[in-house]
């Protein structure tokens, strides 16, 4: 029996206690790992490949490839999860959710930083990082198909298995020639991998791999981070094009971000005995989709910072994430406004 009775102040709220600790804590490593991956991307290309810091930034490149995987892990744990209710009016909420914020800031930033002014096709393609709306709509779509899948554990397995070989067959031929790039369509891809990292993310939590197997993939996710390393390095001092290499649907990158998800999973397993830090790690992590949204826009208006590209990098990611909260934050408490970025 405890010393000391419990008090309100000392006891987290049903809301809290309904949110699972590291998944928050690794939602918000996952959003600032996506806007460290686009300064990045920004400062890798003017980079000489003879220059000394020529392989620091391209670590730096590949360390964060892991978060928009992870984004659709955490995103299947919640969608797939047997003990919740998933009808369609949750899976139509959730896609007139996805459609208002890809409406609105694909607006936003035609307007405010493309020279083009708002031309149809370009509003309808949207800016890079808003694939991801599209992308998480449609499992919420096949939701009712996924969780199908899901409840019989034997296909849930036979199916991640059949995908992710299909995906290393997918990842070595593109890595092989350039020409495959151009076969293998872009629309498979985008249909496909969200599913699989839906379903993959929903089998992880509810089957975590033990013993040898846990250490297994976590050498795996190492050797995929390596490989992504080694071969954005080569591909870019060649001149190709590699940004598939640090795709979601690279198996490399696949297994690295497994392996990101099952430390968080396992290492954060327990909650922090301060409720203040939980509840402030929650609020957080509900910002993080506004994050996502926002944070371009400061990447682009930020100048660079004179100095090492590495200095740059760190300086601008972590200006452009706090402002992005900050926006975030700011937008939640104008009505008209909220609902893009809640």
């Amino acid at each position: 029996m405890s010393l000391c009775p419990h008090t309100p102040s000392s006891t987290p709220s049903p809301a809290i206690r309904q949110r699972l600790f590291w998944a928050d804590a690794l939602r918000i490593v996952a959003a600032f790992a996506v806007v460290f991956l686009h300064v990045t991307a920004e400062r890798i290309s003017p980079i000489d490949a003879h220059d000394p810091e020529w392989w620091s930034i391209v670590v730096c490149r590949v360390l964060p490839s892991f978060a928009v995987p992870v984004f659709f892990m955490i995103s299947g744990m919640f969608l797939l999860d047997p003990d919740r209710n998933v009808g369609k009016k949750k899976i139509v909420s959730a896609c007139g959710r996805f459609i208002i914020a890809f409406a609105f800031w694909s607006a936003f930033y035609e307007l405010a930083f493309s020279p083009h002014r708002l031309y149809l096709r370009q509003f309808l393609k949207g800016p890079v990082h808003l694939w991801f709306l599209p992308a998480i709509a449609s499992c919420y779509l096949a939701a009712p198909a996924l969780r199908a899948i899901a409840r019989d554990r034997e296909a849930e397995e036979s199916l991640l298995a059949v995908v992710f070989l299909l995906l290393c067959v997918s990842s070595t031929l593109r890595a092989l020639s350039n020409s495959f790039r151009r076969i293998i369509p872009t629309t498979i891809a985008i249909l496909s991998v969200p599913a699989f990292l839906v379903l993959l993310g929903d089998y992880l939590h509810r089957f975590p791999p033990q013993g040898l197997l846990r250490r297994i993939l976590l050498l795996a996710g190492g050797a995929g981070l390596l490989f992504s390393i080694v071969m954005t390095g080569t591909f870019a001092k060649e001149g190709c094009k590699a940004d598939f290499i640090l795709g979601a649907g690279h198996a490399p990158v696949v297994l690295f971000s497994m392996s990101v998800f099952l430390l968080f999973q396992r290492g954060i397993s327990q909650e922090p005995s301060s409720v203040r830090f939980q509840r402030m790690v929650s609020d957080m992590a509900k910002y993080t989709f506004g994050i996502y949204l926002v944070h371009r826009a400061f990447i682009w208006i930020l100048p660079a910072v004179p100095g090492p590209a590495f200095l740059d990098i760190l300086i601008r990611t972590a200006a452009s994430f706090s402002l992005s909260l900050a926006a975030t934050a700011f937008i939640l408490h104008i009505p008209l406004l909220r609902r893009t970025v809640a």
